[in-house]
Order: C-alpha cells, then sequence, then structure tokens
C-alpha cells in the first residue's frame, strides 16, 4: 500500500475515533442530566425522599405544665426558627411530653422540606404543589398547636428520660447513615419526674450514681450521630431542681448515651 494512501487511512481512523468519543460523552451528559432533573421519587403524603435519604430535625416539646407569656413567645420564635432554617428535603417531627404513655408516643406532625422549587425541573416535580402541601400540613397545623401553648396544663409525671428513648427508636433510623444530620431540640423544664427517676424524690448530689443503676438501664438509648440542643424553661417555684448539678446530670447522662450535646440554654420568663 503506497505511503500517501495508508497516511489518509490514519488519519480516518483518527477521526473516527473522535468522533465516537464525542457521541460517548455527549450521551453521558445527557444520561446525567437526565437523571439529575429527574430526581428522586417522593412521598406524597410525608415530602420525604422515598429513598429515606434525608436529615431529621426532631423537637421535642414538654407540655406537662403550664407555660406564662413570655415563654409562650419565646417558644414560638425557638420552634419557627428552626422551622424557617430546614435544609431542603429535611424533615421535621413534633412530639409532646405529656400524659402519653412514652411506648405509645405518635410525632404531633412530621414533614419533609419541599423548598420553592428553585432550579428545579418541571418535568419531574412540582415544587408548587409540594409548597402548599408544606402550609396546609405542616406550617398552619404548627401555628395552631403554637396557639395551645397558652393552655392549663397539668400531668403528674414528666418522663423526660423514657420520652428520648421512645423518640429515639420512633423517630431516628437504626442506622445513621455518614453525612445525615439527626438533631434533636427538647424544650422542656427538665425536671424528670416518672417511676424509674424523679427529682422531686432524689437529692441531686445522688444524681452522678444514676448511670450505674437498672433505672438508667432501663431508660437508657444509643444516641450516637446525635447533636442535640436542650433549651430550659425556668419553673416558678422549682428553680432548685434547674441548679447546675442537675443540668450537669443531662449533660453526663445523654453524652453516656453517645449524644452530642451542643447546646443549653434558658428561656426568658
Amino acid at each position: 500500500m503506497p505511503k500517501k494512501r495508508r497516511s489518509e487511512k490514519a488519519k480516518s481512523d483518527k477521526v473516527g475515533y473522535i468522533l465516537i468519543a464525542v457521541v460517548v460523552a455527549i450521551l453521558l451528559a445527557i444520561a446525567v442530566f437526565i437523571v439529575m432533573n429527574r430526581g428522586v421519587e417522593v412521598d406524597k403524603e410525608s415530602m420525604c425522599r422515598s429513598d429515606g435519604a434525608f436529615d431529621r430535625h426532631i423537637v421535642i416539646l414538654d407540655m406537662t405544665d403550664n407555660y406564662n407569656a413570655i415563654q409562650v413567645q419565646q417558644i414560638k420564635h425557638i420552634i419557627k426558627n428552626i422551622v424557617d432554617n430546614l435544609a431542603i428535603t429535611e424533615q421535621i417531627q413534633l412530639y409532646f411530653i405529656n400524659n402519653t404513655i412514652p411506648s405509645e408516643m405518635r410525632a404531633e406532625l412530621s414533614l419533609c422540606n419541599p423548598g420553592d422549587g428553585a432550579g428545579k425541573s418541571e418535568i419531574y416535580s412540582n415544587p408548587k404543589l409540594f409548597k402548599k402541601r408544606w402550609d396546609q400540613r405542616f406550617y398552619k397545623p404548627l401555628m395552631a398547636k403554637m396557639k395551645d401553648l397558652s393552655g392549663n396544663y397539668t400531668s403528674s409525671k414528666s418522663p423526660i428520660l423514657e420520652t428520648i428513648q421512645a423518640v429515639n427508636n420512633i423517630a431516628l433510623p437504626y442506622v445513621r447513615e455518614d453525612g445525615r444530620r439527626y438533631k434533636v431540640t427538647i424544650i422542656s423544664d427538665m425536671i424528670q419526674n416518672s417511676d424509674e427517676l424523679s427529682f422531686f424524690k432524689t437529692r441531686s448530689s445522688s444524681l452522678a450514681h444514676f448511670v450505674d443503676s437498672p433505672a438508667y438501664i432501663k431508660t437508657r438509648t444509643d444516641l450516637e450521630g446525635v447533636d442535640i440542643d436542650i433549651v430550659i424553661v425556668r419553673r416558678d417555684k422549682f428553680e432548685s431542681l434547674q441548679s447546675r448539678d442537675y443540668i450537669d446530670f443531662w449533660v453526663e447522662v445523654l453524652t453516656s448515651m453517645s449524644a452530642n450535646v451542643e447546646n443549653i440554654k434558658l428561656t426568658d420568663g
């Protein structure tokens, strides 16, 4: 074969390889575009990803005693701030500490934040519909429940430890997924009062031994990978049960359960 003809064939083969590479690159780009814009299937009721790959923020609100007007307003601000700062697809769940037996607890509200649809393809999602559902199924019911904070509540028990255990098993996955955020915010006077442990019957000096007791074994739960914020609501006449010794107790107990206690704050009022 003449040298010139071989050279032309080599150039032709090279052009063919380049065209094949370009076609493959275009097909891959199209495939990636379709996958990214198609999105993950979303449950119509909860508005959460069906694959369970979403962050979770659990709010535990103590409803075993009354709140004064200042406390009601501050609790509303705290919860509204949590809602307003949810990441897109992040789930929020609301639980009450009340007369319900912890093992029978259910979320008062549970929904994932659908966002405003920015950057999403209308072909594969309906962000306006998700936003409407968010307002109707979560935000408005949440504001309605916030009005209930001014109600008259009385309860002979305040099973905070037991509620944390129950919520951990109900609201959070047993296996924590790497890279996911699991957050619990507890809004309560943090005055534990149950058959297993009562601050009214236990001196603060004795609380240090609680982690060695059978009651601890019964109420403990694995909180590894969970960040916890505690908002302590002051109670008139029970300030002695909200002293530094009792606050330290909660930090020690929750830390012993492998939780990461990020913040402890006191409300006004």
